[in-house]
């Protein structure tokens, strides 16, 4: 038996035990299971850049979420992300369904169902998770997300599970087979902290994380160790007058050759505003003193390679958008991301339209500029056009 499936029992085994012996008498409980999901269709055409041809793909796109309700303290969660691609995009792509079916955790929790050179169908459990929870404490094992940044763009704190912005259509991010503990202190402060283990001896991460609130501001401190490197942080959410200001900073430095090495600093910071007839402006800034200075626009939404310490492969990047609704169901939103290195330029626009009750449409692209041989040009667009049914 493979080890997916015996990961899959033990945990159905847990569930069940654990409903049987944490009866609370008198109590009204939730419903045991609650169910809901959705399935999405997203339709993308490129064209531009290398070959300046136009290509087109397709994604179908399901989600299953399952959370148990065993008692008024303990609840499992159980999330599955089936997927389908096709087209010529996927056939460009060598290798595609491998490069898709990699996921950040411990435990070998996805299947590869078929993987051919312009058809794939691939699933992932990415979150499977016991929770114990009281007004103090709150303790998770299992697959989850541990979210630890604060900016709405650029997370530095995000040690654990960093993600990519431009891939619109993960709206529920990574997460990672992990162990987290919480403890919610007086005055709304909390200290918590996680375990990541990891396959290979390099690919452990375990933090702590201090929370509390100063002066109006949101405070947090961080400190661990993250993978080869010893971590420190800290991050901050407040506001100067009317518009939000929110920043993030951490510090990584190789545990080998600790005295004879340079570390690597992250930085981000954020101000957002909230404008006369529903319009929203938000400004970011991320800094790495050691970039990658590589970005290839092809592969952008299939690169899970991202980490807290290389967020985007540039030293400096800026990131400025609006939002406009129109309507309590119709909004758009345009961002810009600029890059000094090479002039490098994303255009990222969308509408939105939420059609019915359970059913969401919406339009965006992605044009990607850059110096290139001596001249500015287009690296390509790629414009996406997804439908969501929730259930």
């Amino acid at each position: 038996m493979s080890s997916s499936k015996q990961i899959l029992i033990l945990f159905l085994l847990v569930f069940c035990a654990t409903k049987i012996f944490s009866q609370d008498d008198g109590i009204e409980k939730p419903k045991w299971l609650e169910f809901h999901g959705y399935v999405k269709d997203l339709q993308s055409v490129s064209f531009g850049g290398a070959g300046d041809s136009l290509t087109s793909s397709n994604l179908i796109h399901n989600r299953l979420n399952f959370k148990f309700n065993i008692s008024s303290k303990i609840s499992g969660r159980l999330e599955i992300r089936n997927r389908i691609f096709y087209g010529e995009q996927i056939a460009q792509i060598p290798g595609f369904g491998k490069i898709i079916n990699q996921y950040p955790g411990y435990f070998n929790l996805s299947k590869l169902w078929v993987d051919d050179s312009n058809f794939v169908v691939q699933s992932v459990i990415d979150r499977m998770l016991l929770q114990y929870s009281t007004d103090k404490w709150d303790i998770k094992i299992g697959r989850q997300r541990i979210n630890w940044g604060i900016n709405n763009v650029w997370n530095p704190n995000d040690i654990f599970n960093a993600y990519n912005f431009l891939d619109f259509d993960y709206e529920e991010r990574p997460g990672n087979d992990a162990i987290r503990i919480q403890h919610f202190l007086k005055d709304n402060s909390t200290i918590e902290f996680a375990y990541k283990p990891g396959k290979e001896k390099d690919q452990t991460i375990a933090a702590a994380l201090y929370k509390f609130n100063k002066s109006k501001y949101d405070i947090q401190f961080l400190g661990g160790i993250f993978n080869t490197d010893v971590v420190a942080g800290t991050g901050w959410a407040g506001s100067i007058k009317d518009a939000g200001f929110k920043g993030e900073v951490s510090y990584f430095h190789p545990r080998q050759k600790f005295t004879d090495s340079f570390g690597v600093v992250t930085a981000s910071m954020m101000t957002d505003y909230t404008f006369k007839k529903n319009w929203y402006g938000i400004f970011s800034f991320l800094f790495n003193s050691e970039p990658l200075n590589m970005f290839n626009p092809d592969v952008k939404i299939l690169n899970f390679n991202l980490t807290a310490k290389n967020l985007f492969p540039f030293r400096y990047s800026f990131y400025a958008g609006a939002i406009k609704s129109f309507t309590p169901v119709t909004s758009m939103n345009i961002a810009i991301v600029y890059s000094p290195t090479n002039n490098t330029l994303i255009f990222f626009p969308s509408f939105a339209w939420n059609a019915a009750k359970n059913l969401d449409l919406d339009l965006t692209a992605q044009s990607f500029f850059a110096s290139e041989n001596g001249s500015y040009q287009t690296q390509g667009t790629t414009i996406y056009l997804r439908g969501r049914w929730s259930f």
